[in-house]
């Protein structure tokens, strides 16, 4: 043990022979610093330094890297899954709970009066999405000032997707709205619908479209029997024409006031999440291993709208079923109406530790949610934050803007 100026140096005498021997090694490597933490000797070095030449290959080309590249499949392969605690980024009204507590019973009065089975309650929600998805987070040499990732640069070449599922763990077909005056004469995968409007956003025509193709033919195989359907409060939800369309269908409106759908919306408690984070990895797949079309001022050319249509549809499809029912259930919808179910709604922390157990030995092809969710959790903010921040810049998420905070049931 030796003492220093500033206290006690809890250092052995051998590491201070080693240090004295090494003295002019040690302040070459690392002349700036008064402390070095060079880790523990490597026990394969000739693998670590191929590792890092890859890395430096792969910034040359600014694409993204993160240090679950590798691990994905190492981890799926043997049966390792990385646990995070889940948070909600929303803010929420200053009255969250009044408003909430009202919601939900408004849920439970009519599960009593109509006693929907679950395969007749439903969630509909529309999520922006750009052609361009980058990871926000890439592996960089430290002290680099500018990291830069390539892109089309296509962030602002903005989507919409409408996801639909239902609480025994049905999934709807996805539709997709272009921003285009006509569909594009490309061939699109079967299982997933494209739309087409000057805005590529939700209004009411796509609403009175969807309730009768997609709402509809999904009832229609149960005569169209009474249903419910959980919206959040966009505007185009909740227009007269909209309204009396649902009437006509026998379904009733659970509207989630403005601010609550992070705690009462199932598809964004973590299906709409899970479903981008795979589009992303499909996406950032694609910008690594793809050969490219580019422009003639020599930019890469975004993803094709058929391209774009089958990632949405594969990350979809890779949606798990049990989450589903899951989320359901943690946003207090489709719950045991006796009670014995109660426990289970807002905790957002059981259904993130579900989720990652029933991902267990899933192949990384088949679920790129757990993948990506790797990704996310590199940074203190994780992806839940970066989805925000991608969808803030689509003209700061449309839908949320066009959310009412009030919300009016209609209990009639």
């Amino acid at each position: 043990m030796a003492r220093g100026n500033f206290g006690i140096c809890r250092a052995r005498p051998k590491q201070l022979r080693e240090w004295i021997n090494n003295k002019e090694k040690l302040l070459n490597a690392a002349p700036y610093t008064q402390r070095l933490n060079t880790g523990a000797r490597p026990k394969y070095p000739y693998l670590e330094a191929e590792l890092i030449e890859w890395v430096k290959e792969a910034r040359s080309q600014l694409k993204t890297v993160t240090r679950y590249m590798w691990v994905d499949g190492f981890m799926s392969h043997h049966k390792l899954v990385n646990r995070r605690k889940t948070t909600v980024a929303q803010r929420l009204p200053e009255d969250y709970v009044e408003q909430q507590g009202n919601f939900l019973s408004y849920i439970l009065y009519r599960r009593n009066e109509h006693n929907y089975p679950l395969s007749l309650i439903g969630n509909m929600d529309e999520t922006p999405m750009a052609f361009n998805l980058p990871s926000n987070n890439t592996i960089e040499q430290s002290g680099t000032k500018t990291v830069s990732i390539l892109s089309t640069g296509h962030e602002r070449s903005n989507f919409t997707v409408v996801l639909a599922c239902m609480a025994d763990g049905t999934k709807l077909p996805p539709v997709i709205i272009f921003k285009l005056k006509n569909i594009p004469r490309e061939v699109f995968p079967d299982g997933v619908i494209i739309r087409t409007n000057p805005e590529g956003w939700m209004n009411e025509n796509e609403m009175t479209w969807w309730i009768e193709n997609v709402w509809t033919r999904r009832a229609s195989r149960n005569n169209n029997p009474r249903s419910l359907l959980v919206l959040d409060s966009f505007s185009a939800h909740k227009t007269d024409v909209v309204k009396q369309r649902f009437r006509e269908k026998k379904t009733d409106l659970a509207v989630i006031p403005g601010g609550l759908t992070s705690r009462l919306q199932p598809l964004d408690v973590s299906l709409n999440r899970s479903f981008k984070a795979k589009v992303r990895n499909l996406y950032n797949n694609w910008m690594s291993e793809a050969i490219k079309d580019y422009t003639p001022s020599g930019k890469i050319k975004r993803p094709s709208y058929s391209l774009v249509a089958s990632w949405v549809k594969e990350g979809w499809d890779a949606i798990d079923t049990s989450m589903i029912r899951r989320s359901f259930k943690c946003c207090g919808i489709s719950n045991a109406t006796d009670g014995t179910e109660d426990t289970l709604i807002f905790d957002f922390n059981q259904l993130e530790s579900k989720i990652n157990r029933e991902n267990l030995g899933r192949e990384v092809e088949k679920d790129g949610e757990n993948n990506d969710k790797e990704n996310e959790s590199e940074s203190e903010g994780n992806d839940r934050n970066e989805l925000e921040d991608d969808e803030s810049e689509l003209k700061d998420n449309y839908y949320e803007e066009n959310e009412e905070q009030t919300v009016i049931q209609d209990w009639s």
